[in-house]
C-alpha cells in the first residue's frame, strides 16, 4: 500500500478513472459523515459486492468514453491513518476475497474529518443520500449533484488548478476552491461577449493561445504571470486538457528548471490522460528552459 496526501486523493477523484474509496470506520460514524462515493467495509458483504461491481461497470464505460487505459484503484480511509497500517492484513484478506488482486491500493495519510474539512463539498451522510432519492428538488439533491461535478485538478496545492471553461463558468466551484484568478487560454472571436461577472468578481485574464499551433508560446511570460498571483489560480481551456496540459508542462519546466520527461509525467499522472494539442505539444518537445536562460545571460553579458 502507498500512502497519499489529500491533494493526490482529491486529484484522483477528478481524473475520470476508476476509484473505490473504502472506509474502515464503524458503520454508525460512516452514516453520520462520509466521503462522496465511499463505501463502508463494516457493511454487509452483498452491499459491498454490489458497490464494487457498479464501479467496475462505470469504469469500463469511462475507459471507452475517454480512451484511457484500464486501471483499478482503491483508497482506504479511516479516522486515524495509523490504524490502516495496523490493519494491513485485514485489507489484504478483503482484496483476495473479492478477487481484486489487480487493484492498486492506497491509503489516505490523514483522517476522514481532515479531508472533509478541506473539501467540505465532498461531505455526504446517510440522510443526505436518502433525501437525494426523493423526487422533490431539494437542497440535498443539489449537494449531491455538485459533489459529483467535475472539479479542476491541482498542479500545486492551493495555488494552481487545471481545468476547463466549464469550471471557469461555475462560480460555485470557484468559490468552493477559493480561486481568485482565472487565466483563460481560449482564443475568442473579436466580437465575442464574455461574462461580465468574471471580470467584476475575479481577476480574469484572457491569455489567448491558438489551437492551430502557429503561435509561439512564451512559457517564461506565462510562468511570471502565474507566479505574480497571490491567491489560487484556475488555468483553463475549452476542453480542459489540450492546451492547459501543454502550458502546465511548460510552466513546470520553467519554474523548476527540470526536463520534459519529469514535467510531463507529473502533469499526465495528475490529469489521468495524455490529451494534448499536437501542434502546441511539438513546441514543448523542443523547449529547454536551461538553454534559454543561458542565452539570456550571454546576451546580457554582451550588452554590458
Amino acid at each position: 500500500m502507498k500512502a497519499i496526501q489529500m491533494m493526490e486523493f482529491y486529484n484522483m477523484m477528478n481524473d475520470n478513472r476508476h476509484l473505490l474509496i473504502a472506509d474502515l470506520r464503524k458503520l454508525e460514524f460512516f452514516e453520520q459523515k462520509q466521503i462522496r462515493g465511499s463505501f463502508c467495509i463494516q457493511n454487509d458483504v452483498s452491499m459491498m459486492t454490489s458497490h464494487i461491481e457498479k464501479h467496475d461497470t462505470n469504469a469500463k464505460k469511462n475507459e471507452e468514453k475517454y480512451h484511457t487505459q484500464p486501471i483499478r484503484r482503491m483508497v482506504i480511509v479511516n479516522d486515524d491513518y495509523q490504524k490502516i497500517e495496523q490493519e494491513a492484513q485485514l485489507i489484504k484478506d478483503l482484496i483476495q476475497s473479492f478477487k481484486m488482486n489487480e487493484y492498486k491500493i492506497y491509503y489516505l495519510k490523514t483522517s476522514v474529518d481532515a479531508f472533509l474539512d478541506k473539501y467540505p463539498f465532498y461531505t455526504f451522510s446517510k440522510t443526505i443520500l436518502q433525501n437525494y432519492e426523493n423526487l422533490d428538488n431539494n437542497e440535498d439533491q443539489q449537494k449531491v449533484l455538485f459533489a459529483y461535478s467535475q472539479f479542476p485538478q491541482q498542479l500545486q496545492e492551493n495555488k494552481l488548478y487545471l481545468g476547463s471553461n466549464l469550471n471557469a463558468n461555475s462560480k460555485k466551484q470557484l468559490d468552493a476552491l477559493q480561486i481568485k484568478t482565472i487565466i483563460d487560454l481560449k482564443k475568442y472571436e473579436p466580437d465575442a461577449q464574455l461574462s461580465s461577472w468574471k471580470k467584476e468578481q475575479y481577476n480574469y485574464i484572457n491569455y489567448p493561445i491558438s489551437e492551430g499551433g502557429e503561435q509561439f508560446i512564451d512559457f517564461y511570460q506565462i510562468t511570471d504571470l502565474i507566479e505574480s498571483q497571490d491567491a489560487p489560480i484556475l488555468l483553463c481551456c475549452p476542453d480542459g486538457y489540450s492546451i492547459t496540459s501543454v502550458v502546465a508542462i511548460g510552466y513546470l519546466m520553467t519554474l523548476k528548471k527540470q526536463n520534459f520527461n519529469i514535467s510531463s509525467l507529473k502533469v499526465f499522472q495528475i490529469r489521468g490522460n495524455t490529451t494534448v494539442n499536437k501542434q502546441l505539444y511539438s513546441q514543448i518537445l523542443s523547449y529547454d528552459p536551461k538553454t534559454i536562460v543561458n542565452k539570456i545571460i550571454q546576451q546580457q553579458l554582451v550588452q554590458q
